[in-house]
């Protein structure tokens, strides 16, 4: 059997106030053509379809098109875990209504966790859960932490493995020793919900998600996540996506690259050395972050690079707090800069030092004097605009009457 595993799409997900859902729908409608050039036989989802329990309609629209071509169009079968960021009650409503339809739901863990046959293949769905959730399930067990929790759970699925079968084990969690990058944010915190890879021994392949970069996480055991079929932050702009085939019949396992609809890119320089990359680069489509390692950023350094990369994201630069240090501004906060804060910029750049109270006085008369100007101007044009109406409005009249004394109305 061939099987296609992938995880964390995280429909609905927002990247600096950017939607990416044409990003995403982009790769689920390469879907169809990947299924029948690869002779995908079942489709393994290891949690995160969504970004948010409660989903958007647009995220929700996508999942049930995604759905749709895979189970309906396809007719290939798909197996979902649910995870963290998954509402896991509405993800796997109506799960056995579905199950005719070859959709396989799995959003709470039970005491009964049996496994889907198809083919020569057994799947167990392991969605992700906390360590309550288990000892409420396992009422006999001493458990007083998540690899606890973890190794009671395994030890139940493990009890329903079938012999003369692939045993493919989908799961949502933390495994000790993967690679994190920064849109891995659930694991990133603490790290109590770690569990050790040989925990998943006797299992023949172990699709795992919640990790964003694709990875084997253990040389004994085949643990591998799949990782996102897209860049979720920038500290993904060298990563290449993909989805990973399982061949059941040899267990071999290759990887398939996702082309993305933009791809993701930081360029890190002196302001004239990304100056002059980006004067061959323009209309460059990826979405873009700039560090500049010589300058502090503004609403003019904004506007000049965006003049090359409509999809310039943030930037970074000089600090005002601290020498040698780095500050990243998304686009929608640089444009926010009041005054006060591009003079502060602006004096610490070229004096090296910050303006003493006399001077921030000057400046704030210097900005409360055009704020008045601007006022009076706005009500100049008012009062234009109003003398203008009162005056077509008396000309309107006198055209009416002329026509009444004329016999032109009736």
């Amino acid at each position: 059997m061939r099987i296609l595993h992938t995880s964390d799409w995280h429909l609905g997900i927002y990247l600096h106030g950017i939607s990416l859902l044409d990003e995403q729908e982009a790769f689920i409608e390469t879907l169809p053509v990947i299924i029948k050039e690869n002779n995908i036989e079942a489709v393994v989802i290891s949690g995160d379809i969504f970004d948010h329990a409660i989903s958007n309609p647009e995220a929700i629209n996508l999942y049930n098109k995604a759905m749709t071509i895979l189970c309906m169009d396809e007719k290939i079968p798909v197996l979902i875990c649910a995870g963290n960021h998954d509402g896991a009650e509405r993800l796997s409503s109506c799960n056995e209504l579905l199950k005719k339809s070859g959709l396989y739901i799995s959003g709470r863990i039970n005491n009964e966790m049996k496994p889907i046959i198809l083919g020569d293949t057994a799947f167990h769905l392991l969605p992700f859960f906390n360590a309550e959730e288990v000892r409420s399930i396992f009422t006999k067990e001493t458990i007083r932490n998540y690899p606890e929790a973890m190794t009671t759970v395994i030890n139940s699925i493990k009890a329903n493995i079938i012999p003369n079968k692939s045993n493919i084990l989908i799961s949502h969690c933390y495994v000790n020793g993967a690679e994190l990058c920064d849109s891995d944010r659930s694991a990133m915190v603490g790290g109590t919900n770690a569990v050790n890879a040989d925990i998943f021994e006797g299992f023949d392949y172990i699709a795992l998600g919640h990790l964003h970069r694709a990875q084997p996480c253990s040389d004994k055991v085949k643990v591998y996540y799949s990782g996102s079929p897209i860049k979720y932050s920038f500290s993904e702009a060298n990563h290449i996506k993909s989805f990973s085939i399982i061949d059941t019949t040899d267990m071999s396992i290759t990887t398939l690259p996702i082309n993305p609809l933009h791809d993701m890119r930081i360029l890190k320089g002196t302001y004239e050395e990304i100056l002059g990359i980006s004067e061959s680069n323009k209309g460059n489509q990826d979405y873009i972050k700039i560090e500049l390692t010589d300058t502090y950023i503004g609403l003019e350094t904004q506007e000049t690079f965006r003049n090359f990369y409509p999809n310039l994201l943030c930037m970074a630069g000089k600090s005002l707090e601290a020498d040698n240090q780095i500050t990243t501004l998304t686009i929608d906060e640089i444009a926010q800069l009041s005054p006060k804060d591009i003079l502060l910029k602006f004096y610490l750049e070229i004096c090296a030092a910050e303006p003493n109270e006399g001077q921030l006085k000057w400046f704030d008369k210097a900005i409360e004097a055009i704020e008045a100007i601007e006022a009076v101007e706005a009500v100049n044009a008012i009062e234009a605009v109003e003398t203008i109406e009162a005056g077509e409005a008396g000309e309107a009249i006198e055209a009416i009457e002329a026509a009444g004394k004329g016999g032109g109305l009736q």
